[in-house]
């Protein structure tokens, strides 16, 4: 057979030339046009190889899968592939193209607590002190309405210990609910509201200034719904919760602790055995709060509505009190739970290395304040880790002005260089406290 390229004679069985490898032409097989049909079949294999292959990996040797194998995600199926037919660009979208899948958007922790101690606050009266949350952009501040229980006029506290001014705009004489106009906070974007019922189970945060410690954070489950009490107020489909809160926690938001939503306001605390606390579902009072933003009660209409409160007093019987009034002075259990609260925001800053998290239990611009800022300045970056384990206090000193907690502690530490090591302290802390009945640590000794 003569090669048509190069002229050279080859055998008549041979499909390619000897001299120039020239497919033979006269040869059946050589030069046959491909089946189109089967260059898109290949195509699309090429494509969805995976899954094609899935299905003869099955264990039964068949080939074949018990289901029907899926079209790949990044294939527009049209019609069967037919003789001629080509695939257009249209036909497949890339997967940088596909509709992606909305998903709840979740937040760690550490981030919710953050975000949200910006925009929960402390609120004062000449009879006590509670705590509220932003609720809108214009500074309008959601509270209990027994926190500002015969008062019009309120003094709102922000986490940087900053004092502004509030008027009651809204108050309820059924739900314990109220709302506060509070001019400094406008154009401050708010907390987010969740609009549905929560789940039981779902992991929450409680906000508030419990026991003279400002703007606290403590972390549980949501344990119960549909709760009802009638109790000065009527409570209904409320939340169950065991995150603690105590006096002063009123007011405050209750967080789903995955979104940083505000799912509740804080109401109420059982007074004997475990810590099992109180919430108003946000979404249910949502309406009537919104109303208030929009229309605001006028300073008469207030007025009226206070009068309900000329004899309220703090709530009490077997079951259940309101958190409305604190006491103003050093007790031991206020200052052994304020040593353990520091502790804990102590450790959040040192591990997340941003003195946030205890700058505002310590006294401004004192000598420790500096001396922690500094430290956490100087650590950042290196990777050392702190793990506390051992709180122990061993005495409590209480004089005319001030306080002294001496406590034993110990916690693991691992160095810029990777070394392990178990320290132990000897600890001496100065406790003082503001016209309002907040702690602060004013100095720390470290005894040898």
């Amino acid at each position: 057979m003569t090669c048509g390229k190069c002229g050279h004679e080859n055998g008549q069985q041979d499909n390619f030339c000897g001299n120039c490898g020239n497919a033979l032409t006269n040869n059946p097989a050589a030069g046959k046009p491909r089946n189109k049909t089967a260059v898109i079949l290949l195509s699309i294999l090429a494509v969805g190889g995976i899954g094609f292959g899935a299905a003869w990996l099955m264990p039964d040797g068949t080939g074949s899968s018990a289901g029907e194998i899926e079209e790949p995600e990044q294939l527009v199926k049209t019609e069967e592939p037919v003789e001629g037919a080509v695939i257009q660009a249209q036909d497949i979208v890339p997967p940088s193209e596909q509709p992606e899948k909305v998903e709840p958007k979740k937040i760690g922790k550490t981030e919710v607590i953050k975000e949200s101690q910006q925009k929960t606050y402390t609120i004062l009266t000449e009879g006590g002190q509670g705590s509220g949350f932003l609720f809108t952009d214009q500074g309008m501040v959601v509270t209990n309405a027994h926190v500002v229980a015969g008062y019009t006029d309120v003094i709102v506290r922000n986490i940087n210990g900053q004092d502004v001014p509030g008027e009651v705009i809204g108050i309820s004489d059924e739900s314990d609910i109220a709302l506060i106009k509070v001019e400094a906070f406008e154009g401050i974007a708010p907390l987010e509201s969740e609009m549905e019922p929560t789940d039981i189970g779902t992991e929450i945060i409680a906000l508030g200034s419990p026991s003279g410690f400002e703007n606290t954070a403590t972390i549980g489950y949501l344990t119960g719904i549909d709760r009802d009490f009638e109790q000065g107020f009527l409570y209904e489909d409320i939340y169950q919760i065991d995150a603690p809160i105590a006096p002063g926690s009123s007011g405050g938001p209750l967080l789903d602790a995955s979104t940083g939503k505000v799912i509740g306001i804080n109401s109420l605390v059982m007074t004997e055995g475990d810590s099992i606390g109180f919430s108003i579902p946000l979404y249910s009072m949502h309406a009537e709060l919104t109303q208030w933003a929009e229309n605001p009660m006028a300073p008469e209409e207030v007025t009226e509505n206070l009068q309900v409160y000329d004899d309220f007093t703090t709530y009490e019987d077997e079951d259940y009190e309101y958190d409305y009034d604190l006491e103003m002075e050093f007790n031991e259990t206020n200052l052994s739970q304020f040593i353990g609260d520091f502790r804990y925001y102590y450790e959040l800053a040192l591990q997340n290395e941003d003195f946030f998290y205890v700058q505002n239990v310590l006294v401004y611009e004192s000598d420790i304040y500096n001396s922690i800022l500094e430290y956490i300045n100087e650590i950042a970056g290196q990777g050392m880790e702190f793990n506390f384990r051992k709180l122990e206090i061993t005495d409590i000193e209480i004089k005319d002005d001030y306080a002294v907690v001496q406590t034993e502690e110990s916690f693991d530490f691992k160095n810029a260089e990777g070394e392990l090591s178990v320290e132990e302290r000897l600890k001496s802390y100065t406790i003082v406290m503001d016209e309002n009945g907040f702690y602060y640590v004013s100095d720390i000794i470290n005894h040898e």
